[in-house]
C-alpha cells in the first residue's frame, strides 16, 4: 500500500520522455509541483459542487416553509416519481442522488489532469488520494448528530445516514485504488523500499484502519450493534490519526483536512455530552417490565424541545455504564419511553425491570431528533404502524392532540398491527388518550394465529350483546396496570376504547383510499408510517399512487427500524 496522497519527492515514471534522456529533477519537480496544484484546484472545484448542490435543498426546504400550503404547484408527478421505492435505497429520490455523488467523485477523477509528462497511472493515484481525503471530510459532516443539515434542509441525522455509508464506502474504495497505484509504480520501478518508509507505513496504517470500519460495519452493524459501533468509533480514530501522520506538514494540507474532520467531530461529542451532563442532574428513571419483552421508561425530568414521535439518546449508567441508546418518544409529559427487547442493552434492561418492577434508576437523555413533519398542517393524516413502532405512532397522534387542542376539525387515522397481542398492554393509557379525543379513528390489526386462538379461548368470555361485530371491550383498560384480557365479553374483542379490533392484516390501500377520498387539490394529506420493512415498503407504493396531479396534496413519511 502507498501513500495516500502523493508527495512531490515521489519518484515515478514519465509518459512523453525518450528513455535516452530521462527527465531531470527539477522537471519532474515542477511536474509534481503542477499536480498538485491540479488536484487542488480540482478538490476545491468538488467541494463546490457539493456545496451548491446542499444549497438547493436549502432553497427547497425553505420554499416549501414560505410557499402558501394550499398553493401546491406543477410538480406532482416528479413528487410521485421521487417517491417510487426502488430496491437498495428508500426511494427512487434518494437513488438518483447516489448516482449523482457516484457519478461526481469518478468524473473528478479526471478533472484538471495532465499526462503529457506523468503517466496516467501516477496522476488517477494522486487524485484518487485527494478525493479519499475530501471525502473523509464529508463522511464525518454526514455523520453529526447535531448536523447544521438538520436545521437548514429538515433533513434529521438519521436520514443522512445511507449518504454517510455511501460516502464512507466511496472514500475506502479510493484508498484501495489509490494504494494499488502507486504500489504497482513502485514495484515496476523496483522501488519497493519506499513502502516502508516511515510516512507511507502510516498511511499503510490508515488504509487498514479504513478497512476494519468497513467490514465491520458489513459484517456486525446488524447482528452485533454495540460491538460494530465500538470497532467504528476506534478504527475511525485511528484512520484520522495516521492519515494526517502520513502527511504531517501544512503545505501539504492533508493535515488541515484532517483536522477539519477531527473538530467537526469534536465539537459533536462535546455538545451531546454537555447535553447529557446537564439533563443528568437530579434525574432518574423508573423502570416498569412489559409483557413480550418491553419495557417502559419514565424519567423524572422533562426534555426541553421534545415532542412525541421523535426520538433521543437514553444513558441509564445501572445497566450499562458506556451505552446511550436511542428510543422513540412515546410522551413528552412526563419524558416516556416505551423499548422492545432484542439483545445486549435492551435485553439488559428488560430483565432488569422484570427482577426490579418499579425500580428507580440514575438516569440521562440527549436530544431530541428526529425532522417529523408538523400534522397539524394537514387536513387529514393517516399513520401505520407495526409492532414496537406503535411508540412513533402514538408518539405523533399525541403530539397533534397536543397542537390541536380545542380543535373539532381534527382527521386522523391510526392503524397498528401486531402479531402479539401483549403489544396491546405496552401503549394502553394511549390508547385511552385517543381514544376519548374526537377526530381520532384508530384500527388495531392481530395479524398472529396463535394470538387469534389465545383470546378466542381465554376463560371467562361472555357472549356477545346480540348485535353481529359489536363486541365490547369492559373499560378495565383505564388503569394503569393495562389491559385485562378476561374482561372480555363475547368469543372476540372488536372495540378496545374506541379502537376497533381486527383479526387480518390491514388493507393499506383501502384506508389511503378512504383518506383521500372526497378531498379537493387545495388539501392535504400526510401519511406517515413506521415499522419492518415490508409494512413501509407497502405504505409508500400505495402512498405515491395517490400523488396524482388534480388530488389532493399527500406527503410521505417513513420511519424505519435500524440505524
Amino acid at each position: 500500500m502507498s501513500s495516500l496522497v502523493s508527495d512531490a519527492s515521489s519518484a515515478s515514471p514519465t509518459q512523453s520522455a525518450p528513455p535516452s534522456s530521462p527527465p531531470d529533477q527539477a522537471q519532474l519537480m515542477a511536474a509534481f509541483a503542477a499536480r498538485a496544484r491540479r488536484d487542488h484546484d480540482a478538490v476545491r472545484l468538488y467541494a463546490g459542487v457539493l456545496a451548491g448542490l446542499m444549497g438547493l435543498f436549502i432553497l427547497f426546504h425553505f420554499f416549501g416553509l414560505l410557499r402558501r400550503p394550499l398553493k401546491l404547484g406543477p410538480f406532482t408527478s416528479l413528487r410521485r416519481l421521487v417517491s417510487v421505492k426502488v430496491p437498495g435505497v428508500p426511494s427512487l429520490g434518494h437513488g438518483t442522488l447516489l448516482l449523482f455523488y457516484l457519478g461526481l467523485n469518478v468524473g473528478f477523477i479526471f478533472v484538471y489532469t495532465d499526462t503529457s509528462f506523468l503517466s496516467l497511472r501516477v496522476v488517477v493515484a494522486a487524485r484518487t488520494g485527494w478525493l479519499a481525503v475530501a471525502n473523509t471530510v464529508l463522511t464525518v459532516f454526514f455523520s453529526l448528530k447535531n448536523t447544521p443539515l438538520g436545521y437548514l434542509t429538515g433533513v434529521s441525522y438519521e436520514r443522512l445516514n445511507i449518504l454517510h455509508r455511501i460516502s464512507g464506502l466511496t472514500t475506502f474504495l479510493f484508498v484501495v485504488v489509490h494504494a494499488a497505484s502507486y504500489s504497482s509504480v513502485f514495484l515496476d520501478q523496483q522501488n519497493a523500499a519506499r513502502l516502508r518508509v516511515r510516512e507511507e507505513i502510516f498511511g499503510i496504517v490508515a488504509g487498514f484502519s479504513l478497512l476494519t470500519v468497513v467490514m465491520a460495519a458489513l459484517t456486525l452493524q446488524r447482528r452485533r450493534y454495540e460491538l460494530f459501533y465500538v470497532l467504528h468509533v476506534v478504527f475511525f480514530v485511528v484512520s484520522l490519526v495516521f492519515m494526517s501522520l502520513h502527511h504531517p506538514t501544512a503545505a501539504e494540507r492533508v493535515i488541515i483536512a484532517m483536522g477539519l474532520a477531527a473538530g467537526m467531530w469534536c465539537l459533536d461529542r462535546l455538545l451531546r455530552v454537555s447535553r447529557l451532563i446537564y439533563h443528568g442532574i437530579n434525574n432518574t428513571a423508573t423502570l416498569q417490565p412489559l409483557p413480550n419483552g418491553g419495557t417502559r421508561v419514565i424519567l423524572n425530568k422533562k426534555l426541553l424541545g421534545a415532542n412525541p414521535g421523535e426520538h433521543a439518546f437514553l444513558w441509564i449508567p445501572g445497566i450499562r455504564r458506556f451505552e446511550t441508546h436511542p428510543f422513540t418518544i412515546a410522551r413528552a409529559e412526563p419524558l416516556e419511553f416505551v423499548v422492545a427487547s432484542q439483545d445486549g442493552f435492551t435485553r439488559d434492561l428488560h430483565q432488569y425491570a422484570s427482577k426490579s418492577p418499579g425500580a428507580v434508576l440514575r438516569a440521562s437523555v440527549e436530544g431530541p431528533y428526529g425532522q417529523i413533519p408538523d400534522p397539524s398542517r394537514y387536513d387529514k393524516v393517516v399513520i401505520f404502524a407495526g409492532g414496537s413502532g406503535g411508540s412513533f405512532a402514538f408518539g405523533s397522534a399525541l403530539r397533534l392532540l397536543q397542537a390541536t387542542e380545542g380543535s373539532d376539525k381534527r382527521d386522523v387515522t391510526l392503524v397498528w398491527s401486531m402479531r402479539n397481542s401483549a403489544l396491546l398492554e405496552w401503549f394502553s393509557a394511549h390508547l385511552r388518550d385517543i381514544g376519548q379525543s374526537p377526530g381520532f379513528k384508530t384500527s388495531i390489526h392481530i395479524t398472529g394465529q396463535t394470538e387469534v386462538e389465545k383470546l378466542s379461548n381465554r376463560p371467562g368470555l361472555g357472549t356477545a350483546d346480540g348485535s353481529e361485530g359489536a363486541l365490547v371491550l369492559e373499560d378495565s383498560l383505564g388503569d394503569e396496570s393495562g389491559i385485562e384480557l378476561s374482561s372480555l365479553t363475547g368469543d372476540l374483542p372488536s372495540y378496545i376504547h374506541g379502537a376497533s379490533v381486527h383479526y387480518q392484516r390491514p388493507d393499506v390501500n383501502d384506508c389511503v383510499t378512504q383518506a383521500v377520498e372526497g378531498m379537493t387539490s387545495r388539501q392535504r394529506v400526510l401519511v406517515m408510517a413506521c415499522g419492518p420493512a415490508g409494512l413501509l415498503k407497502e405504505v409508500r407504493s400505495v402512498a405515491t399512487s395517490r400523488m396524482i396531479s388534480g388530488g389532493p396534496h399527500v406527503s410521505l413519511h417513513c420511519e424505519q427500524f435500524g440505524w
